[in-house]
């Protein structure tokens, strides 16, 4: 059995595990099953991953989504682990190629949906036949029926304990209350398992929760101030996605739609668009996501409510995997209560729907509550958290508290004359003398002894008294308003009744504990990403599969030189290293040589010795790709001789390009320099590449406007 910490190191670059991950590790390394609630971001493919790659035989991972399949095969692929996945987007031929693969042991990890293993045509003969090591079922949510997002075919993984008794299972989600959790247990047929729960909570998102009206007009503007921000906005229907898009559209923002009536060509070409940073915002339904990896999103609004806790919980959690700030908003209104009140109801079981209405009810009160917003959703996943969390628009907001006891014994009173009979609107009716309330309920004292308040103070009064549990509201899809001991305190004058009046929040949260680094270099963090953005369209794969925004400030703040210095930056292990380590070195040294930096790193190291190791990198990188180049080698068989990429080799000539040493017209023909000098002046500024390559299209290549770039430097120089 390999080492775990150096399978970390090596194919993942982290230098050690977090939260319980390692526990989660030992556990399945001990073939025992598991039952894993990590929140989003918090590394749950690794505690399948690395006992993948330390156990003899197959993994197998049951996936929902073909896109999230992809998603995490490519991501293994880049940090050189063997993985694929079986699904319906694939020929026979390639499928006969990874059965192949499975059968002669060259395959670590294999991703399938739930159908493709259990169903009639499933995978169970195969697989006894092979060493299966492990199972993985990921979004094991979806097992429950109480789970947010069932699937019935998931019932069926409840066989895998029966046909492979002695492989661990390891089921994981971010999302599950007690409810959930305990079926995922039962419905696995799970024996000698442990639980591992992670705390629920997200430091680096703020949560904001803003009244709908005029929400598109506060939208845009938020959008304005992060037109540079990779982000999602769920809505509730397909129409809202159109429409919304289109509005956004209209506005300037590169946004598109996504739900799942778009024809399948178009939705992959979305979705691949914003994984890819080609396409900034994605307007969508819920189809959209799940699982997705996309670690630098910046934020996710929700323009209609969520139907529960943990969907929304999961949804605001594909923001900030990478765990610099993000933002979390969503625009409320009542109004969505009542419309997903129908959706809530499943026909024929009403115990089912019973709790989906609870789930709705819980959802509606986050929004409406006073507390913490990061209390509230912690407490619902029975963790315990502090009052106040410094990062929710109830925590920033200005707030006072005063004392609103007669109002409350006047609403108390009114439900106490009603019979504790009727909901919320009737009884704020009755107190504002409704002429709708019944003949009967108007002869009654109480009645209009609140008609002095508006209807909304009215109801936020309640709901703030029902948060506080001075009033308790019944179960069902028509909950009414009920007494409990701390009522009758109230209404005998023995507790006295403060209640919260806050001020309006804009969507700028404070971020205190996760402000900026100090000695960030913005301009080579531009560089970078530039640099990345390259790499990944070489290697065809999303850039943030390359490595995440948290790698580049890394990089950015701490200006790594060396290999060995680059080593230490998270996310460098050795095969990326390997790969990618000259292409963001030679970027660093570079911008440390233009900007006067070499002499400022690493101050116990003597002068003389930081000039060598910029010259010497020089030297030994840049110099050899220039002597093959000067010997008439093309770029394509310099970058297989030196077993680095052509986008590197082009790098290194674009170097002497800028030293003058390379003359642009040996790079780049004439006739295409003026149109890429015009580009890049268009795009205002000499590091970018990527939004110069898109104004340009497909006939100019990279290393072309690297070498108009640095001849354009060399000139601005002189």
């Amino acid at each position: 059995m390999k080492n775990i910490h150096e399978i970390l190191q090596h194919h993942f670059g982290y230098k050690a595990f977090r939260l319980n991950q390692q526990a989660v590790i030992e556990n399945v390394l001990a073939k025992k099953d598991a039952v894993v609630l990590m929140p989003t971001g918090g590394g749950k493919s690794l505690c399948y991953q690395v006992p993948a790659l330390a156990l003899d035989g197959l993994t197998v991972v049951v996936s929902p989504l073909i896109a999230l399949m992809k998603d995490q095969v490519d991501a293994l692929r880049l940090n050189g682990v063997a993985a694929a996945f079986l699904n319906s987007t694939q020929s026979s031929f390639e499928q006969a190629t990874i059965t192949q693969q499975i059968r002669d042991n060259e395959l670590k990890l294999l991703y399938v949906a739930p159908e493709r293993l259990i169903g009639p045509n499933g995978m169970f003969s195969f697989l006894k036949q092979i060493n299966v090591s492990l199972f993985a079922i990921d979004e094991a949510h979806c097992i429950s029926h109480w789970g947010h997002d069932f699937r019935p075919e998931y019932v069926e993984l409840g066989q895998l304990k029966t046909a492979f008794p002695f492989v661990p299972v390891i089921a994981l989600t971010a999302t599950a209350d007690k409810l959930t959790k305990k079926d995922i247990i039962d419905k696995l047929a799970l024996v000698s398992y442990s639980v591992f729960e992670n705390s629920f909570n997200r430091p680096n998102i703020s949560y904001f929760i803003q009244p709908k009206k005029n929400h598109f007009e506060a939208l845009v503007q938020y959008i304005k101030q992060h037109k540079d921000d990779s982000g999602i906005i769920y809505c509730l229907s397909r129409a809202s996605t159109e429409s919304l898009a289109e509005k956004l559209q209209q506005q300037g923002f590169d946004a598109a739609a996504y739900h799942a009536g778009l024809e399948r060509t178009l939705r992959e070409k979305r979705q691949d668009q914003f994984l890819r940073d080609d396409l900034k915002i994605i307007v969508a339904t819920i189809a959209f996501g799940m699982g997705i990896n996309k670690s630098n999103v910046r934020y996710v609004v929700h323009a209609d409510l969520p139907k529960n806790i943990e969907g929304y919980y999961q949804e605001t959690g594909r923001a900030g995997r990478d765990g610099l700030p993000s933002e979390a908003i969503l625009f409320y209104s009542s109004a969505d209560v009542f419309k997903l009140k129908s959706f809530a109801k499943i026909e024929g079981n009403q115990a089912q729907s019973n709790i989906m209405l609870k789930k709705l009810d819980q959802m509606a009160a986050l929004c409406e509550t006073s507390i913490c917003r990061r209390k509230y959703l912690l407490n619902y996943f029975d963790e315990a958290a502090p009052d106040f969390c410094g990062n929710c628009d109830t925590c920033l907001g200005e707030k006072t508290r005063s004392d609103h006891t007669i109002e409350a014994q006047k609403l108390l009173s009114a439900v106490s004359r009603l019979n504790q009979r009727f909901g919320l609107n009737y009884v704020i009716d009755f107190l504002r003398g409704s002429s709708t309330c019944k003949p009967e309920h108007q002869s009654l004292k109480t009645y209009s002894i609140g008609k002095d308040i508006s209807k909304e103070r009215w109801k936020a009064i309640t709901k703030e008294m029902l948060q506080l549990q001075y009033l308790q509201q019944s179960d069902g899809e028509y909950p009414v308003l009920q007494l409990n001991e701390k009522s009758m305190q109230v209404l005998k004058g023995e507790l006295t009744v403060m209640l919260t009046t806050s001020t309006s929040t804009s969507l700028q949260p404070a971020q205190q504990q996760y402000t900026t680094p100090e000695h960030l270099h913005k301009d080579l963090l531009s560089i970078l990403k530039a640099t990345r953005y390259q790499l990944a369209e070489e290697e065809n794969v999303p850039a943030f599969q390359i490595f995440s925004d948290a790698t580049l400030v890394e990089l950015a703040t701490y200006l790594p030189l060396t290999n060995t210095d680059l080593a230490k930056i998270s996310g460098f292990g050795a095969i990326k290293l390997e790969r990618y380590g000259n292409s963001f070195l030679d970027a660093i040294l570079d911008y440390c040589v233009a900007n006067d930096l070499a002499t400022k790193i690493n101050s116990k190291t003597p002068k003389r010795q930081r000039k060598l190791v910029v010259n010497e990198k020089t030297t030994d990188t840049k110099m050899a790709s220039l002597q093959l180049f000067q010997q008439g080698t093309p770029v394509t068989e310099i970058a297989a001789l030196r077993n680095l990429s052509a986008g590197t080799i082009e790098g290194h000539l674009a170097h002497f390009v800028f030293t003058g040493q390379v003359d642009v017209t040996d790079i780049v023909p004439k006739e295409k320099i003026k149109p890429i000098i015009n580009a890049v002046e268009k795009n205002g500024n000499l590091i970018e590449t990527g939004p110069v390559k898109q104004l340009l299209g497909e006939t100019y290549s990279y290393g072309e406007i690297k070498a108009v770039i640095s001849y354009m430097r060399r000139m601005k120089e002189g």
